[in-house]
């Protein structure tokens, strides 16, 4: 299975149609005309770390923006809703490279804020991945005939 940023961006948009179906999910904001209401994906400041075997430790930021009508009677509690449905969505969700094949991630760090009268729910997913490749194997091991010293 591969773990591709697309893929991460793909998968949470399916999370994001099966709670609301009927709200656009926009994974390149700005390109095209945007209707309200809506979620925009935006990948924030991520890092990657190496790690023993050939491994790396992704760590994705991530920030779902729900975008609505501004000034509606009962804006606040659609915002309320959405949060308390993420909330419960994305504790683990499944993600799907397009091959078939799924894996639940999880999520760290989950909160979310409202900034003039828009949602932000922001969250990171810390994956371990490896380059395919051949891996380095131990060929020989060397011996170390060294005694211990007696003491006096």
């Amino acid at each position: 299975m591969k773990f591709t940023l697309m893929g991460v961006l793909d998968s949470l948009a399916g999370v994001l149609k099966k709670g609301y179906p009927e709200y656009p999910v926009y994974i390149e904001p700005g390109i095209q005309e945007t209707e309200v209401p809506c979620f925009f994906l935006f990948l924030m400041p991520s890092e990657i770390s190496g790690e023993t075997g050939g491994r790396y430790l992704r760590d994705l930021g991530i920030d779902i923006v729900f975008v609505q009508q501004r000034n509606i009677q009962d804006g606040n509690r659609g915002m309320l809703s959405v949060a308390e449905y993420l909330d419960g969505a994305l504790d683990c969700f499944s993600y799907t490279d397009g091959s078939g094949d799924t894996a639940l991630i999880r999520t760290f760090e989950r909160n979310w804020k409202t900034e003039d009268q828009v949602l932000h729910y922001q969250f990171h997913i810390r994956q371990r991945v490896s380059v395919p490749g051949e891996s380095d194997y131990m060929r020989e091991m060397e011996e170390n005939h060294a005694g211990i010293k007696k003491q006096k």
